[in-house]
This record gives C-alpha cells, structure tokens and sequence, in this order.
C-alpha cells in the first residue's frame, strides 16, 4: 500500500490494488501515522464487503458535526421542545466520551456496545451540579444511544456519510412493567383518594388514569387541551405528536368522563387541561410525584408512568385480540410496534389447550392405554 502527498494537497493519498482493481483517494489527513490508519480502515472496510467513495475531505469528529444537528435539532419546526431537549442532554452524554472525538465514519457498532455513559450529579437541594459524575442509568444510556442513532442518521442524509453504522439499543427497563391491580389500588390510595392530598398529587393520578385508560404517551396527556375535551362525543382530539399517526381520537372511558368533568368544573376552554408555570404553559412531567407515591406504597422500583401506557396496550391487546385498533388508538405507525404489548402467559396458553382437550376423553384414554402397553412390551422383551 502507498502513501504519498500530491501537489498543492496537505492531505496523504493512499493508493493500493484490491482484487485487481486500483483504490486511490484522498485520506483528509495531513500526517503519515493517521493516514495509514485511514488508508487499512479503507482497506478493511473492502475485504468486509463495503463500498468506499473517494472524497477530498475529513470527515468531521461527532463533536463537530453535533454543533450542526443541535442547530438544526434546536430550529426545526417539526421536533417538538420535549425532544430537542431530549437531544440536547442525549449529546450532552455522548459529549462525555471518547466518542465525541471520533470521526463520524469510523464509530463502530463494537465501541458503541461497551460505551460506558457518564452523567453530573445534581443536588436536590440546589439543583446544581455537585461537579461529581455518576455512571447512567439503562434509561440514560438509551437516551445517550438514541440521539447518536438519529445523529448518525442526518449525517447520512445530508451526504456527511456514505454509511450508517447500525446498531442495537436495549430496551430499558420499567416499560415493560404492568401497573396490576394491587398497584394501580396502591397508587390511587397514595395520589387521588384523600381530599387532604394536595392538587399536585391528585393530578399525578389523573394523568396515570387517563395513560392506562387511552394508551396515550405522557407528552399527550400534558398538552391536552380543553377545547379537545369533547364531552358529547365521549372522545379527546390529538392535534400532533411523535408519529405520523399521532393525530387522533381516542375514547373517553366512564370513569375519565366522571373525574375529568369534576376536574374541569364545566370549563370548556380554550386553555391547557393541566396549565402550569413552565415555559410552555402546561405541565411537563409527573416523574416527582409518581416516584414519591410509588416509594410510600413500596411497589416496585421499576414502576414508572409510561408504564401506564404500557399497560393499557397489553390489556387492550388481550381483551380484543384486535392490534389494528390497538395500534391507532395509540398513534403507532407500524405494526410491529405492537409486538412489546402482546404478553402472552404461559397459564393462558396451557388454560386454552386444556379446554380444547376437555372434550377428548378417547384421545386421552388411548395415549394412556399406549404408554401402558409399552410398558408391557418393553418388560416382556427384558
């Protein structure tokens, strides 16, 4: 393989033949260790199968190209506040790593699998960073994964990228989590029954309620508004959402109806369902409250409000056997979305067979029958 500098060029060029056919191009870097690490990733990349295109430019490191997509990310109509905020604290993890000193064309799905996220210690008190760093939790981790994943995706799309690595994010825990009867009881005790408890509480278990009740995501609940409400119809409008499917109408239950309308007061709008002081005007998370009832109930730690959703979708998904429904009523796009609600127990399964083979009687007494003369047949044979 050769490596040498044309005129007028900073940047060594790698020459080299790869099954008969030559490779010549441009390695964007101005010092001869660094090119030939460029030059046998190319290399590489063509015995693995892959293309490679020649270009006369460095690809930019993650922390570069992480300035344009929070731009973009920051001034697009089409991302809503709670996701550029997402993507900001997603980079601001990826910014922690060796991966923000990375080309973007060379990250690969090894290094991002042993990643280990980091993330600053907030006093509760104060709520200042303390200037210590804690390792992530599954759900930061994923957070961190998932920005980079649409990260890498843009850069490909605007032609920064020839390749998208493509890798794995796990899921993480508490969505799979069912808010059962005991729990849901528990969490009703502590949030909405006691007219001591206070307003922010209450509106905690309103917005569960309304969660496990609709399958809507909590960013829907909070936007609600009360001109959407509407009360004859026994139904709620979504304007927008996450997904394209994510303008709808889902059903207003019997017990939403009730303890929406004493919410209310026979308000009809226009205004937010559950105003607060926050720049947007409407509530932003019940995370706090929930944790607080979840911990004096002791359920279990897992139990977050998304879990709600969660629930709501494998109940659905149970009782009606109808995952179309399912999945409009929740604004999935894709069927396959589904499949994380449809928990099929094991005891389901073995009830269904049983009653199928109640009315088998024969069938029964001839595997009996069978397995007795084998019996006969093997010891008169010893």
């Amino acid at each position: 393989m050769k490596l040498n500098k044309k005129t007028g060029s900073p940047f060594w060029w790698y020459d080299f033949y790869f099954e008969g056919k030559r490779h010549r191009g441009s390695t964007g870097e101005k010092t001869r260790a660094a090119a030939g690490t460029v030059a046998a990733a190319t290399l590489t990349r063509l015995t693995e199968g892959s293309t490679i295109t020649k270009r006369g430019y460095k690809a930019p490191i993650l922390r570069e190209f992480a300035t344009r997509f929070l731009t973009w990310s920051q001034n697009s109509s089409t991302i809503k506040p709670n996701t550029q905020r997402y993507y900001k604290y997603g980079w601001r993890l990826l910014s922690m790593t060796i991966l923000a000193q990375m080309p973007i064309d060379q990250i690969t799905a090894e290094q991002i699998d042993i990643m280990k996220f980091r993330r600053p210690v907030i006093d509760r008190r104060t709520r200042k960073e303390t200037g210590e760093l804690t390792g992530c939790s599954r759900a930061y981790t994923n957070q961190a994964l998932r920005t980079l994943k649409v990260m890498l995706g843009k850069a490909r799309e605007w032609k920064v990228l020839t390749e998208q690595t493509s890798f794995t994010i796990p899921e993480a825990p508490g969505r799979k989590l069912l808010i059962n009867d005991t729990a849901e009881l528990a969490l009703e005790r502590e949030l909405g029954n006691s007219s001591s408890r206070s307003k922010m509480r209450y509106r905690a278990w309103l917005i569960t309620m309304i969660m496990q009740d609709t399958g809507m995501r909590p960013s829907e609940v909070f936007e609600i508004r009360l001109e959407n409400l509407l009360w004859a119809e026994r139904r709620i409008w979504i304007p927008s959402g996450k997904t394209a499917k994510s303008r709808r109408f889902v059903g207003m239950t019997e017990r939403m109806h009730q303890l929406l309308s004493s919410w209310c007061h026979g308000s009809e709008g226009p205004g937010w369902l559950f105003p607060s002081n926050s720049k947007t005007g409407h509530l932003m998370s019940i995370a706090g409250s929930f944790q607080a009832a979840r911990d004096r109930a002791g359920l279990d730690g897992r139990l977050v409000p998304y879990s709600a959703r969660h629930t709501y979708a494998t109940y659905a998904v149970r009782a009606t056997g109808n995952l179309f429904a399912v999945r409009d009523q929740m604004g999935h796009v894709d069927i396959k979305s589904m499949d994380p609600y449809q928990h099929q127990e094991t005891e389901e399964l073995v009830v269904a067979l049983n009653k199928r083979n109640s009315g088998r009687g024969a069938l029964s007494s001839v595997g009996h029958t069978f397995g007795h003369t084998n019996r006969l047949e093997a010891s008169k044979t010893a």
